[in-house]
């Protein structure tokens, strides 16, 4: 039998050739493609820890305190360069790099380039940004600068029996050491107010020590404090003895919820209630902090005290937990009742959303001199 076997003319080479071609091509993108998102990811994690080294991982934990504040935490500003992660400035005694581990460094500078070997842009400044993409990737290290080196601890001063010093103020002391944000430490030492009330400012986040003593006795109490990014920590001072009965201070302890005065108004979406003073002495209000549950969640727009706006933020609105910061300290007088307002509550952080109806909402409010108060509506 005589077999006939045909083979390929040239136009099926040149179809085949092309349709390879063709193939190949599409390949090639996609593997392009897949090697692009693979340095964005890549570049994205190194920038990441570059953020972690300089301003900590909020994640790292002992016993539930947060332990890791980078390079900010134990010098006190921002760095100026990248740089200063791994090389202490000249004569920075407070430095204690480097701040990126060895994984994650391949080569002397690698930590400063992204993955397409471009290096990062920053100098002291709140964002890192990547260009080698030929679009910029950012991140943030904070909102603002304060958020990180102006932070605060208030709270108050009491004795065994709740009694604050009264006229004993001035003898004792509240002092704290922190770094200077030049690589070495200063201090600060304030004396409360009579009602026991008192505030160290201009704080770098981290963990602190605040040390209180009542030098006529040199009674002494320490307190280590957790300081995080945009806080004003309540940290309230107790002696271990009854120390200041006869001071003419009150037995007071601070601001109180006035019984039954708590209310909605604005179809439920406005939250009043009254508070007054039993400390002994005037003291003035510079934040409080509403905690409170409702479904869904529910955000507050303004604040007032006896009327006035005192605190006003739309983008995003004020939500349970935050800090509502006033325009100016407040100051309520021994005895004295102020009503304080939280207005607009809406289902929305920023911008849209439905008025929230706050009826049967159950909240614990936090004020800066360290007083609590809980009220259900």
């Amino acid at each position: 039998m005589i077999r006939s076997e045909k083979g390929m003319t040239l136009i099926e080479l040149v179809m085949v050739i092309i349709i390879i071609g063709i193939i190949s091509g599409v390949a090639m993108k996609s593997m392009d493609s897949a090697i692009e998102t693979g340095r964005i990811e890549s570049t994205r994690k190194e920038m990441q820890a570059l953020a972690d080294a300089i301003v900590g991982n909020p994640d790292l934990l002992n016993n539930g305190n947060r332990i890791d504040f980078g390079y900010v935490g134990d010098v006190g500003s921002l760095p100026a360069n990248l740089d200063a992660l791994v090389s202490a400035p000249g004569g920075y005694t407070t430095w204690n790099g480097p701040y990126i581990s060895n994984n994650f460094v391949e080569s002397s500078d690698d930590y400063k380039k992204d993955a397409w070997g471009v290096d990062y842009q920053y100098s002291a400044g709140l964002t890192i940004t990547s260009t080698g993409s030929g679009s910029n990737i950012t991140k943030r290290l904070a909102s603002d600068a304060a958020d990180l080196t102006s932070n605060s601890i208030r709270g108050v001063v009491l004795d065994a029996g709740s009694i604050p010093p009264g006229t004993h103020y001035s003898e004792v002391e509240i002092s704290i050491d922190y770094p200077d944000g030049a690589g070495s430490t200063t201090g600060t030492t304030v004396n409360p107010a009579a009602g026991g009330n008192y505030a160290l400012t201009g704080l770098p986040i981290g963990n602190h020590t605040v040390t209180a003593v009542y030098t006529t006795t040199n009674d002494t109490v320490i307190s280590y404090v957790t300081v995080p990014p945009r806080s004003h920590v309540v940290n309230n001072i107790r002696f271990g003895y009854s120390l200041w009965a006869e001071s003419g201070g009150s037995s007071g302890s601070g601001v109180e919820y006035v019984s039954g005065s708590a209310t909605t108004t604005g179809g439920g979406s406005d939250v009043e209630f009254d508070i007054t003073n039993n400390t002994g002495s005037s003291i003035t209000i510079d934040w409080l902090k509403a905690e409170y549950t409702h479904s869904p969640d529910a955000y507050y727009e303004r604040v007032r005290w006896n009327n006035a706006s005192v605190a006003n933020q739309t983008n995003p609105r004020y939500g349970s937990g935050d800090t509502a910061g006033f325009s100016t300290g407040k100051s309520i007088g021994d005895g004295a009742t102020v009503t304080i307002k939280m207005q607009n509550f809406n289902t929305s952080q920023s911008g849209g959303g439905s008025n929230a109806d706050m009826s049967g909402t159950t909240f614990t409010v936090t004020f800066s001199d360290g007083s609590s108060i809980t009220f259900s509506i």
